[in-house]
């Protein structure tokens, strides 16, 4: 917050601050972001999205082949560009990684359902 606090001071127009801001899911910096900045939209990058995932997957799912199908289906849900076809996909994530219910808890519970409209992709 205090340093949040001093960049804020840095803007001269309370019309100036930032709209957007991308980072990583640091929880802390998220809830201080929307006590500082509450008129800024806050994006989650997705290099640190894909990054944390494929730590879990590796942890959880040994074969290279079922590896690389997880992945591939989780490149779909989060590239996903219409709206109607997310939910489908969501679900291919879920049949493809029933083996591991907890990689489908972690990317449900941590990812989709609380931020997924904030994902940004460079």
């Amino acid at each position: 917050m205090w340093a949040l606090d001093r960049l804020k001071e840095l803007f001269l127009r309370v019309d100036s601050y930032p709209r957007v801001v991308v980072c990583d899911r640091d929880i802390a910096l998220m809830n201080a972001l929307r006590i500082v900045f509450p008129e800024t939209y806050n994006l989650l990058y997705r290099f640190h999205i894909d990054k944390n995932v494929k730590a879990k997957c590796k942890m959880l799912v040994h074969l290279r082949e079922a590896w690389d199908q997880v992945m591939q289906a989780w490149g779909s849900v989060v590239d996903c560009d219409i709206i109607e076809a997310f939910e489908d996909r969501v679900n291919a994530l879920q049949v493809v990684c029933s083996p591991w219910p907890i990689f489908v808890d972690y990317v449900m519970d941590t990812w989709l359902c609380p931020h997924k409209e904030k994902f940004v992709k460079s």
